[in-house]
């Protein structure tokens, strides 16, 4: 009996842990595009502006993918990123929401790790309600541990992400805009399971 019980104990574990790495649903992303002759700097430039309001289009993983590389992907073998950061600190971090649940983006493995089922469009909406509009939700945060609680260089930071996405979008007929998180990030800490050191600052709802 004692067999059975030690036997059926190990099943147990072993699915408990198959289903926290299968059936957590992360999202492996299609190799990002680089297409250098897409279009100018200053086209991109010239069209970037903040929009409101949304389709209901959604984005394929490619482009998800692709907006995701221009704001903070890995660029060079040494793993540097599209956006820099004061001293290399690397200290931001992209969570994204869409219908299908809530994600922080791994630059390194081109890939969304799923942290939630709830949508993130609608925590992000508390203030500005067209974010739930919106296909995806990017949520922008940086890593006081990283920054040595220096707020300007996490502004700083987060700020080079920001305007990445806004030229990608110009870049790619998508629509975006830059709203400022708040004074009180504790509840979005709490949606996302983050310490208090990783601080959101910025929402940026993406569409069409």
């Amino acid at each position: 009996m004692n067999k059975i019980r030690t036997f059926a104990f190990a099943a147990t574990l072993g699915f408990t842990a198959y289903c926290t790495s299968a059936c957590a649903q992360d999202v492996t992303l299609p190799t990002p595009t680089k297409n250098e002759t897409a279009g100018s700097l200053t086209k991109a430039l010239n069209d970037r502006h903040s929009t409101r309001q949304f389709t209901d289009r959604q984005l394929t993983d490619q482009t998800l993918s692709d907006l995701l590389w221009a704001a903070d992907g890995v660029n060079r073998p040494d793993g540097k990123r599209t956006a820099p950061s004061a001293m290399n600190r690397q200290d931001v971090t992209i969570y994204v929401g869409k219908d299908d649940g809530t994600f922080r983006y791994d630059a390194a493995a081109n890939k969304l790790i799923k942290i939630g089922s709830s949508d993130l469009r609608i925590a992000a909406a508390d203030r500005n309600k067209f974010i739930k509009t919106a296909p995806i939700v990017l949520v922008i945060a940086s890593n006081n541990k990283l920054t040595g609680g220096n707020k300007a260089i996490s502004g700083l930071n987060v700020g080079a992400v920001m305007q990445n996405v806004y030229l990608f979008c110009a870049a790619n007929g998508l629509s975006t805009v830059c709203c400022y998180a708040g004074d009180a990030p504790a509840e979005m800490q709490k949606f996302l399971g983050i310490k208090e050191d990783m601080v959101p600052l910025v929402y940026m709802p993406v569409g069409y």
